[in-house]
């Protein structure tokens, strides 16, 4: 059992950090054991602008303490928590943070009076007596994706590591966007629970609303890999102004309430965990960055800082034009991914419908239970074939993925060697035809009962006609329900390895982009503490390299720690 709580970890991480000259990461560590000691856990809004988000949230605390407009309100990322009244304060780039007048978050966090985030908010929270939020739940509020301003995206998707549990807030019209979907990917592989919510539903007829809940679960399910339903139907401005139908309101409620007594506790362990290991492996990368900038001359140490900002630059522009062949790479594999698939499906069929029809035909039950158990078969004997052609399939898979990826990896080790005389950037994660996925698979077979050949003309007619004619009207709806099931899981499992592709690609980019900018940023600082150092002369350098040498040991120890 370990000696450390999350919470004394992060003290220790805290300290250490504050002793190694970083503030920025011992303020991230203090903030975490904040919300790690109230027990707050962020549930987070996400989607397209103009879902309705801001005035969901004003909904659920039964306040209208976030704006809300026609233009794209939401500039930056607002955490509404409990408090015992309402209050405000929002945090700059460089700085603590500022109380402000909560009626007057619009000049903070609209797009028409802070564009593009041009004030440098780096937080805003908001603080409300709400019952719902009593728990430590924490309302999260995030710019809309697809809205004119590129730093709104990115600031949601900074945020995505942070997130506990999400309401994935969509509409009818459209039902989703490609950005959405990919989001909702992106956050499902970080967390597991995700409530779906179609909101103004006032605004749309029965009949779209319905067909835009059907799409939805639909496409989310296929690319998520697990059902994803219900989605709650709700109007936001209708529960605020009193007005109209509760439809699934109470029921959303619920949920939330439900997640907050059931799951609250394990999700504030889940994030002190994903906190504590990533400031610990940052905290161990300044450690060493120091270390060297004290054996190295200031003027090395100048051109390396001076490199660094350049490889920064160079590095978003060569990920840039390295992803567009990747996206080619990417169409490609698809392909190849589906001429399997196809040769798969045509190959197994005769051979399944065989074992099927084997199988029925030594049943002994009669009428509607043959039916049923023709139907049990059926799937047995295709999630059979389908879980031997998944097995071959994946070593297969990695092979294409590693064969296809090969000129992409070219590309990005000669960026590499570019970067080569930059000393440290040697730890840049490099990326090679033997690494393979780096997404885990989603995939989860569909059984589609609602396909299932069977009307009550059939029922009937079994108990009526001779055995041998029901035998084979039986078989010969049984063999197409086994078809469907082989060709869509089929489809599903290509579907898999394609969307292991895009995720493996967008997770190796994302770890290449945040470790230069880290190296860049940390260099810096490293700079700064070894011009202080060599200017004391050489007895001050050995004792602070002796000092670094024992906070680095400080970190490795938290590090084999288990909090």
């Amino acid at each position: 059992m370990s000696s450390f709580d999350g919470g004394g970890r992060l003290r220790i991480l805290s300290r250490l950090a504050t002793e190694a000259g970083s503030p920025a990461l011992a303020a991230e560590a203090d903030s975490l054991a904040e919300r790690v000691a109230e027990g707050r856990f962020y549930v987070v809004c996400v989607g397209q602008f103009k879902r309705g988000k801001s005035a969901l949230v004003n909904a659920l605390v039964g306040e209208s303490v976030l704006p809300t407009g026609v233009v794209p309100i939401t500039a930056a990322v607002t955490v509404v928590r409990y408090g015992e009244r309402l209050a405000a304060r929002v945090r700059f780039l460089a700085g603590d943070w500022q109380e402000c007048d909560p009626h007057a978050l619009s000049s903070y966090v609209s797009e028409e009076q802070n564009p593009g985030n041009e004030k440098g908010i780096t937080g805003v929270e908001v603080f409300v007596s709400s019952p719902l939020l009593e728990s430590g739940m924490c309302l999260v509020d995030t710019p809309g994706l697809g809205s004119i301003s590129a730093a709104s995206t990115a600031a949601t998707r900074a945020f995505v590591p942070h997130i506990d549990a999400a309401l994935v807030v969509l509409g009818a019209d459209p039902p989703i966007s490609g950005e959405e979907l990919a989001l909702v990917q992106e956050v499902a592989g970080e967390v597991d629970d995700l409530i779906f919510i179609l909101n103004k539903a006032d605004r749309q007829p029965d009949d779209d609303r319905a067909e835009a809940i059907r799409f939805t679960e639909r496409v989310f399910g296929e690319r998520l890999g697990r059902p994803v339903g219900p989605v709650l139907q709700v109007s936001a401005t209708d529960r605020l102004a009193g007005t109209g139908p509760p439809r699934d309101w109470d029921a959303l409620v619920d949920r939330l309430v439900s997640l907050a007594e059931q799951s609250g506790a394990d999700l504030v362990r889940s994030a002190a965990t994903r906190g504590v290991t990533d400031l610990i492996e940052r905290l161990l990368r300044e450690l060493d960055e120091q270390h060297a900038a004290l054996l190295r001359p200031i003027e090395e140490s100048e051109a390396r800082v001076e490199a660094l900002r350049r490889a920064v630059a160079d590095g978003e522009r060569s990920l840039e034009e390295l992803a567009h062949r990747l996206t080619a790479v990417q169409e490609g594999l698809s392909r190849r991914f589906t001429e399997e698939r196809d040769r798969f499906f045509h190959r197994v069929l005769p051979d399944a419908l065989r074992d099927l029809h084997g199988t029925i035909g030594v049943e002994r039950a009669t009428g509607a239970a043959l039916r049923q158990r023709a139907i049990g078969h059926a799937i047995e004997v295709a999630n059979r074939w389908l879980r031997r052609w998944r097995q071959e399939q994946e070593p297969q898979a990695e092979a294409l993925y590693r064969e296809a990826t090969e000129r992409f990896v070219e590309l990005v080790n000669q960026f590499q060697e570019r970067l080569a005389a930059v000393p440290g950037l040697e730890r840049l994660p490099r990326l090679t035809p033997e690494a393979g996925f780096k997404a885990k698979s989603r995939f989860h077979p569909t059984e589609m009962l609602a396909v299932v050949p069977a009307s009550v003309g059939k029922w009937i007619l079994d108990l009526v006609v001779v055995r041998a004619r029901r035998l084979r009207a039986i078989e010969r709806d049984a063999g197409r329900y086994l078809e469907r099931l082989l060709e869509v899981n089929s489809a599903r499992i290509k579907n898999d390895f394609v969307d292991r592709v895009v995720e493996s690609r967008r997770l190796l980019e994302r770890e290449l982009r945040s470790l230069l900018r880290e190296l860049s940023a940390s260099a810096e600082r490293a700079l700064e503490h070894a011009r202080q150092a060599q200017a004391a002369g050489a007895a001050p350098v050995k004792a602070k390299l002796d000092w670094i040498w024992a906070l680095r040991a400080q970190g490795e120890a938290l590090r084999r720690e288990r909090g």
